[in-house]
């Protein structure tokens, strides 16, 4: 059974938001965050809600480089949350709005050459992770730039994100909808 919220899809299953796809560059002007390619985030069996935006930037020097926003509402109160995203580049059917690296679905299973379903943001220069922090009523801001020297102009690739509470054994999950980002 699939759900629609606010224009996005929802579904039950966790991974199954994967199968949701909203490739429209455009969305609700009261989106939050706003920006060129969004999705909603939802809390894997919670109540929490949220948002994510990638916005690509053109740039000389003719490669990914995007500004990414996050939102978190009612998450859990005071939890830092670590952003990783899925991106689909460099397989078969990287641009067709199913995410199936997130999902471990070929080209992205254990039987195709090894990558991780998810790959958490860093920080410019460093192995620091991209992070929010959730206040006392469990809302949570990020905003940060983001670029892929090795993601060319022009370049479409589905995305999902991720936000969590821990890499190790998560207990607060927000995942995004499938979305296909287009590389100015």
């Amino acid at each position: 059974m699939m759900l629609k919220v606010a224009g996005r899809c929802a579904v039950p299953a966790l991974l199954a938001l994967a199968a949701c796809n909203d490739n429209s560059p455009t969305a609700p002007q009261s989106f939050d965050p706003p920006g060129t390619f969004q999705s909603a985030l939802f809390q894997a069996g919670g109540a929490g809600v949220g948002g994510v935006s990638v916005t690509p930037q053109a740039i000389p020097e003719g490669y990914f480089t995007a500004a990414i926003k996050v939102r978190l509402h009612g998450a859990r109160p005071n939890t830092v949350y670590t952003v990783q995203r899925a991106p689909e580049i460099g397989r078969a059917l990287g641009s067709d709005g199913s995410c199936q690296r997130a999902m471990g679905l070929s080209p992205w299973s254990s039987g195709d050459p090894a990558a991780p379903s998810f790959v958490t943001f860093t920080q410019p220069g460093s192995t620091t992770p991209f992070t929010l922090m959730s206040n006392a009523s469990g809302d949570a801001t990020l905003d940060f730039t983001f670029s892929a020297p090795t993601v060319s102009t022009g370049t479409q690739f589905d995305v999902m994100f991720r936000v969590l509470d821990d890499l190790v054994a998560p207990t607060s999950v927000f995942l995004s909808g499938c979305f296909t980002v287009t590389v100015l």
